[in-house]
């Protein structure tokens, strides 16, 4: 398995089910950083010939878009058609045969907890992602987790991974002194430099404008694009506390944070009586 369960289940009841049934979820996810966001969740109930993302691969363009832009289907962004989540595994809230999925919540703030109803169409394994903001590329990620088919409560932490697809510049997206290296577009969005931020709750008043660069630095008003992949634990934020100046456009003092990132509660309901 690829994922660690951190904690034990704690089982509501001894029965057991000798067959995967198709079951609606419980699913409580808990963003646990004090200064990340969480974009709209994608949560994805599949068999194995899924998957989401693998670490030490390269990232897909799906999970690029959502990694850089927090985009998983065309709903989000049109430019992303035939390159997303969506264009990947099918439709939405459909048996796609190797799975189903949906699009869960709008941005989930640090600290907050929300919960979702998911029903899995009789497959046996669940994904989770959602990329961070403020950051660059950087997604909390469950990956092909087998779902319990025991009545009970089961408990998650996940990481922040690196998709790789943008370098970790750091850099205030929000401002226009800087545009991309070649091409002279400004920063942010997918295929960009520049962290993904924006209204509230994403803390966007906690960022610098002076910054000149972590993973990539500017040179004569250009930052150039480029990956670091593949697929990684997420080294953290490096961050800095010179909002006008530095290196970073991060605060270190505040968007930083260590792993793990999330928790997700899944609740398996006991069977219905007959």
């Amino acid at each position: 398995m690829k994922f660690t369960k951190l904690a034990s289940a704690t089982l509501l009841s001894l029965a057991t089910i000798s067959v995967s049934k198709a079951v609606t979820l419980d699913i409580e996810i808990t963003n646990l950083t004090q200064a990340q966001s969480f974009t709209p969740r994608l949560v994805i109930a599949h068999d194995n010939t899924v998957d989401a993302f693998e670490v030490g691969q390269p990232a897909t363009s799906a999970l690029a878009w959502l990694a850089e832009a927090g985009v998983i289907d065309d709903e989000q962004n049109a430019d992303s058609s035939g390159a997303n989540f969506e264009a990947l595994l099918g439709p939405v809230d459909t048996d796609n045969s190797s799975n189903t999925w949906h699009r869960f919540g709008g941005l989930l703030a640090p600290k907050a907890t929300l919960s979702y109803e998911f029903d899995t169409m009789d497959k046996p394994y669940l994904s989770l992602l959602s990329m961070l903001i403020p950051t660059n590329d950087a997604f909390v990620g469950m990956d092909s987790v087998e779902i319990p088919t025991a009545p009970g409560t089961y408990t998650y932490y996940l990481n922040a991974y690196d998709a790789g697809t943008e370098l970790n510049d750091e850099l205030n997206s929000a401002r226009t002194d800087i545009v991309e290296a070649g091409t002279g577009i400004a920063l942010g969005g997918y295929g960009v430099p520049g962290v993904a931020g924006g209204g509230a709750p994403t803390r966007i008043v906690d960022l610098g404008t002076g910054g000149t660069g972590v993973g990539a630095q500017v040179v004569n008003g250009e930052v150039e694009d480029g990956e670091d992949g593949p697929v990684h634990i997420h080294r953290n934020t490096l961050g800095d506390t010179d909002n006008a100046a530095g290196a970073s456009d991060l605060d270190s003092t505040v968007h930083r944070w260590l792993n793990p990132v999330a928790r997700v509660v899944i609740t398996v309901p006991a069977p219905k009586e007959l």
